[in-house]
């Protein structure tokens, strides 16, 4: 059987099409959040330790005061509507700021986060 676990190695092969299936989820639910509702965009973030580097020795995870970051997991940005576009000049401004922010790490509890 495809994917069943048995011997062959397909047992991986299920998780990682479990793991795509549930990521697929995800961005259509952050995509039906924008479609459905007067929202540009929408971001699902997790929280995780942060790593930690020391010189030479590697990175760990989680540092010495159990400091967190919020990371970027998935998100959607509503495409440019035609009539918008008579305003606006050149780049789209809350595109160009979507793209920022799901590059960039966050301390988790410091900051601003709006939507």
């Amino acid at each position: 059987m495809v994917g069943s676990g048995a011997a062959g190695g397909g047992g991986g092969d299920h998780a990682r099409s479990k793991e795509a299936a549930g990521m697929m989820a995800l961005h259509e639910a952050l995509r039906n959040v924008c479609l459905n509702s007067d929202w540009t965009y929408s971001v699902f973030w997790t929280i995780r330790p942060r790593p930690r580097c020391r010189g030479g020795n590697g990175c760990k995870i989680g540092d010495d005061n159990g400091s967190l970051m919020l990371m970027w997991e998935d998100g959607f940005c509503r495409p440019r509507v035609a009539e918008c576009l008579e305003d606006m000049d050149g780049e789209d401004p809350v595109r160009k700021a979507f793209s920022k922010m799901s590059i960039q790490l966050y301390n988790y509890g410091e900051g601003w986060v709006l939507g």
